[in-house]
C-alpha cells in the first residue's frame, strides 16, 4: 500500500473522523495517527479496496485514544502534499525564518486568542480542558481557535507570500523538540492543502480525474464554473426554512446543488459551516458563505451522502460513516437550487448531580451516553464532565440525550427532554444501581451466511415510552462482527441496516447476550417518483416508508433525497407498506399504499394551505421573535432535514406556515421563556389562506416549569393493534368527566376506526374548539362503550 493510496483513502474517511471527534484539529490528529499506523503495518494484498481496513484502523486508533487519559502525543512525522509549484530546495535559513515569523505572529495575537492558541498547539490541551480553565463553553474555545488561525494565516500571507513553500519540506521532516512539533502541527493547519488524489491499484493519479477529493482551506472555497456562479448577495428568506427546491439547466458537467445552512432556532444562515459529501471515489468538503449559502459542484455526476455538517457553536450532524439518511444525486447539466439543511445551536445546559436526599454531589463523573438518533457524535473531552463542589456542571447535548453520573458505587441517569430541554437545567439523582457495562455481540450475514461489512446495528431499549436507558450503535467489520457496549441487562430490540440489503430485526435481546445472528436478505426494491402539484418532479424530498400494524405505524426507512428526476428506490422485506413524501414549501403526499417489489409508485405533493399570524407575549402584547411554528405531526428524516420543519417568527413576531395538508389543522407554538401552546379548530384546503391569527404566549416566571396549553379531551395514549391504549388521564379533562379510565382501548372516534388513520389521524380528530364534543368508542374488557366527551382547554 503506497503513501498516496493511504492519504487518498484517509481523506475519504474524513467524515468518519469528524463523527468521532469534534473540530478540524482533532480530526486531523486522528487521520494522521491512522496514516502512520497504516504505513508502518500495511495489510496483506488481498485485492480488495483498502477503505474498510483503514476505517477499522481509524476506529481502533480512536478507541485507544479514548482509553487513555493522557493527551495525544504530538506528531513525530507529518505528511503533506505540496502545491504544483513546490520549491523543495529552499534555503534552510529561510525555513527557520518562516518559523520565526510564525512564532512572532502567535505572540502578536490579541488576547484571548494568543493564550488559546498556545495552550492548544504548544501545550497540547484539548478544547474542553481550555474551556474548564477559562470558565467558558468549549464551543467558545473552538470559535476562538478558528478566528486565531484565520488571523495567523492572513498575517503570514501578508508578510511573506512564499512562506508556505518554505515550510513544505518540514512536512516530511522529523522534528526533535516539543515546541517544534507543535509549530509544525500548527503550520500544517495553516498550509490548508487544497486537494489530494486517490491512487488505487493499477491507476495513476491525474489532476482531471473525477476521484479528486477537495478539502478547501478555511479562507477559501472552490471556484464554481462561470456558468455555475452563485449570486453571493445575502439571502433574504421571507419564509425561514420553507423555500421550495427547483431544477434548472446549467452548463456544468457534474451538476450542481445549491442550498443554505440555517440555524434551527432563528432561521438565520450559518456562516462557515463545513459540509462533507462522500462517494465511492472519495469526499468533497464545501463551506457555507456568510449568509449560510453553499454549492456543491463536483467534476463529474454521481451519488453522494451528506456525511457531516459542522460549524462553531452548533451541534454537528455526524451520523455513522456510510449511514447518513441524506442522499444526493447530481446529474450532468442539472442544477438543484433551494436546498435547506439545519444545524442546532450548542446551547449551554446546567446540570446538577444530587444524592438520594437531593444534596449536591461534588466530584461526580458525568458521561454523555448518546442520543436515540445517533447523529451527534462528539469526542471524549466534550462528552465527559466533573461536577463542582455545588454538584454543577455545564454541558452541550442534543435533545433526548441520555447522561450518566457516577461517584464510587453510586450512579444514576437522566434524559434531556421535556422540562429540562426548555429550562436548560438537568438534575441527575444518583444512588445504588448496577453499572451499565453489559455488551451484546454477534455477526451480520447475508442469506447465504457470508459476512456483511459496514452494517449499522442499533440497539433500542425494548418497550414503549420515554426512558433513561440509552441506545447503542455499532458498525460491523469486514468479518461481519459487531459489539454493542454500555448496556444494562434488560431487553433491547436490534435493527441492522445496509444499503444493498433489506433491514433485519431481532427483538428483546438481553444485555450480555453473545453470538446474536442478524441475517439481512436482498429484500425487494420499493421505488417510484415524487411530483409536485403541477406534475413536475420534486428534486428534494423526505421519504418515509412505514409498515402498518393496526393503529401503529412502524418506520422502516427514512431518506432525505436530492434527485433532479424526483426518483427514489429502497430495499425492504416482503410485505405491504405505506409511503409518505414531504418537501419544503409543499404539503406532504397522502399516505400511499405500496407492495415490496413495486418500482413505479407515484407520490404527489400538493400546494396545501398557508397559515398567517403573529405571536405576542400575553402580558404586554410585545411581538416574540424566533418562536417556532410547526404542524402537530411526527417528523422523520434526519435532524439536518426533518420532514416537519415548520418555521420561525420574524423580528416583528409575524409568520407564514406553508404546505399545510388538507384536513383538520393543529400546530404548536413554542418560544424560549414562554409556555408552549397547541392551537387547533381549523380546516385546511389546497390553496387556502388561514388567519391572520394573533397567538399570545404566557411568559414563564422565575423558576416556573413550562407547561403546554391545548384543547383536547385529556388523555395520553399509545398505539396497540387496532386500538389506542389509554396510558394516562389528565385531571380536569373531558375524558375524566366522561368516565374514561387508564387501560381503556379507544377503537373509534366519531364512528371512524382508529386503525386506518393511525396516531396522527386520531390526534387531529381529538383536537378542536373548546366546548365541542366527540364520540369516543372504547373497549373495556368484554364491554364496548360509546361515550360523549367534551373538548376542554388543558394545561399539562
Amino acid at each position: 500500500m503506497t503513501p498516496d493510496t493511504v492519504l487518498g483513502e484517509l481523506e475519504g474517511l474524513r467524515a468518519l473522523a469528524r463523527s468521532l471527534v469534534y473540530g478540524d484539529a482533532d480530526a486531523d490528529d486522528l487521520l494522521q495517527d491512522t496514516a502512520i499506523a497504516a504505513l508502518q503495518h500495511p495489510p496483506a494484498d488481498t485485492g480488495h479496496p483498502p477503505r474498510s481496513w483503514l476505517a477499522a484502523v481509524l476506529r481502533n486508533r480512536w478507541r485507544m485514544d479514548r482509553r487513555s487519559d493522557a493527551r495525544r502525543r504530538a506528531r513525530e512525522q507529518a505528511v503533506a502534499l505540496a502545491a504544483a509549484d513546490r520549491e523543495p530546495d529552499l534555503d534552510p535559513v529561510a525555513r527557520a525564518r518562516a518559523l520565526e515569523r510564525l512564532a512572532a505572529a502567535v505572540v502578536a495575537l490579541d488576547e484571548p486568542f494568543r493564550t488559546t492558541v498556545i495552550w492548544r498547539y504548544l501545550d497540547g490541551k484539548t478544547s474542553a480542558q481550555i474551556a474548564r480553565e477559562l470558565g467558558v463553553p468549549a464551543a467558545t474555545v473552538r470559535s476562538r481557535l478558528k478566528t486565531a488561525l484565520g488571523r495567523l494565516r492572513t498575517a503570514l500571507d501578508d508578510s511573506a507570500p512564499r512562506w508556505q513553500h518554505a515550510l513544505v519540506p518540514l512536512a516530511g521532516a522529523t522534528v526533535k523538540t516539543k515546541t517544534s512539533i507543535a509549530l509544525v502541527v500548527l503550520l500544517i493547519l495553516l498550509l490548508g492543502v487544497a486537494a489530494v488524489f486517490i491512487v488505487r491499484p493499477g491507476r495513476a493519479p491525474g489532476p482531471a480525474a473525477p476521484t479528486t477529493i477537495a478539502t478547501p482551506a478555511p479562507a477559501a472555497r472552490p471556484a464554481a464554473p462561470r456558468s455555475a456562479a452563485i449570486d453571493a448577495a445575502p439571502i433574504r428568506d421571507p419564509r425561514p426554512g420553507q423555500g421550495r427546491a427547483s431544477v434548472e439547466p446549467i452548463d456544468a458537467a457534474g451538476g450542481i446543488i445549491s442550498g443554505r445552512v440555517i440555524n434551527w432556532s432563528t432561521g438565520d444562515g450559518v456562516a462557515g459551516a463545513e459540509l462533507t459529501f462522500t462517494a465511492d471515489e472519495g469526499a468533497l468538503t464545501v463551506r457555507s458563505r456568510d449568509d449560510g449559502a453553499f454549492d456543491l459542484a463536483p467534476g463529474a455526476p454521481g451519488h453522494f451522502l451528506l456525511s457531516t455538517i459542522a460549524a462553531p457553536g452548533f451541534l454537528p450532524y455526524a451520523p455513522e460513516l456510510l449511514h447518513s439518511t441524506v442522499r444526493v444525486t447530481l446529474a450532468r447539466g442539472k442544477a438543484v437550487r433551494g436546498i435547506t439543511v439545519f444545524l442546532f445551536p450548542a446551547l449551554d445546559y446546567r446540570g446538577t448531580v444530587v444524592d438520594a436526599r437531593t444534596r449536591p454531589v461534588a466530584g461526580a463523573r458525568v458521561r454523555l451516553l448518546g442520543t436515540p438518533a445517533g447523529e451527534q457524535a462528539i469526542d471524549k473531552p466534550q462528552t465527559e464532565w466533573t461536577s463542582d463542589r455545588d454538584g454543577h456542571f455545564t454541558f452541550h447535548a442534543a435533545d433526548s440525550a441520555i447522561l450518566e453520573a457516577s461517584r464510587g458505587n453510586q450512579r444514576g441517569w437522566a434524559r434531556l427532554d421535556g422540562d429540562a430541554a426548555i429550562t436548560h437545567q438537568l438534575t441527575i439523582p444518583i444512588g445504588d444501581a448496577p453499572a451499565r457495562d453489559a455488551t451484546i455481540d454477534g455477526r451480520a450475514t447475508d442469506a447465504t451466511g457470508a459476512p456483511l461489512a459496514d452494517v449499522l446495528v442499533r440497539a433500542a431499549p425494548a418497550g414503549i415510552g420515554f426512558t433513561t436507558r440509552s441506545h447503542a450503535f455499532a458498525v460491523t467489520g469486514a468479518d461481519g462482527a459487531f459489539t454493542l457496549t454500555g448496556l444494562d441487562r434488560e431487553g433491547y430490540d436490534l435493527a441492522a441496516q445496509s444499503e444493498d440489503h433489506a433491514p433485519a430485526e431481532v427483538e428483546n435481546i438481553a444485555g450480555g447476550t453473545r453470538g446474536v445472528a442478524l441475517v439481512l436478505d436482498a429484500g425487494l426494491p420499493l421505488g417510484g417518483h415524487v411530483v409536485d402539484s403541477t406534475g413536475a418532479p420534486a428534486p428534494s424530498f423526505i421519504l418515509l416508508v412505514q409498515r402498518k400494524r393496526g393503529a401503529a405505524r412502524e418506520l422502516v426507512a427514512a431518506r432525505s433525497i436530492v434527485e433532479p428526476r424526483g426518483q427514489f428506490l429502497v430495499r425492504v422485506p416482503k410485505g405491504e407498506y405505506e409511503l409518505i413524501a414531504s418537501a419544503s414549501g409543499w404539503a406532504p403526499s397522502p399516505p400511499t399504499p405500496a407492495t415490496a417489489g413495486d418500482t413505479d409508485t407515484r407520490l404527489a405533493l400538493s400546494a396545501g394551505a398557508t397559515l398567517r399570524g403573529t405571536v405576542v407575549a400575553t402580558d404586554n402584547q410585545a411581538p416574540i421573535p424566533y418562536a417556532r411554528i410547526m404542524r402537530e405531526a411526527r417528523a422523520g428524516g434526519a435532524s439536518a432535514q426533518p420532514a416537519n420543519a415548520g418555521t420561525v417568527t420574524r423580528s416583528d413576531g409575524t409568520f407564514e406556515l406553508t404546505g399545510i395538508p388538507p384536513g383538520p389543522l393543529s400546530f404548536t407554538i413554542a418560544a424560549g421563556g414562554y409556555n408552549q401552546k397547541i392551537e387547533a379548530g381549523m380546516t385546511a384546503t389546497d390553496g387556502a389562506t388561514l388567519g391572520p391569527l394573533t397567538i399570545a404566549l404566557d411568559r414563564l416566571a422565575e423558576g416556573e416549569l413550562p407547561r403546554t396549553e391545548l384543547v383536547g379531551i385529556g388523555i395520553q395514549f399509545s398505539a396497540a393493534d387496532d386500538a389506542l391504549r389509554v396510558e394516562r388521564i389528565i385531571p380536569g379533562g373531558g375524558a375524566e368527566a366522561a368516565g374514561i379510565v387508564t387501560g381503556d382501548m379507544v377503537t373509534a372516534l366519531d364512528g371512524l376506526p382508529v386503525a386506518p388513520i393511525g396516531v396522527d389521524g386520531a390526534i387531529a380528530k381529538i383536537r378542536g374548539i373548546a366546548g365541542t364534543t366527540i364520540t369516543v368508542t372504547v373497549r373495556r374488557g368484554d364491554q364496548t362503550l360509546q361515550l360523549i366527551v367534551e373538548r376542554r382547554k388543558i394545561r399539562v
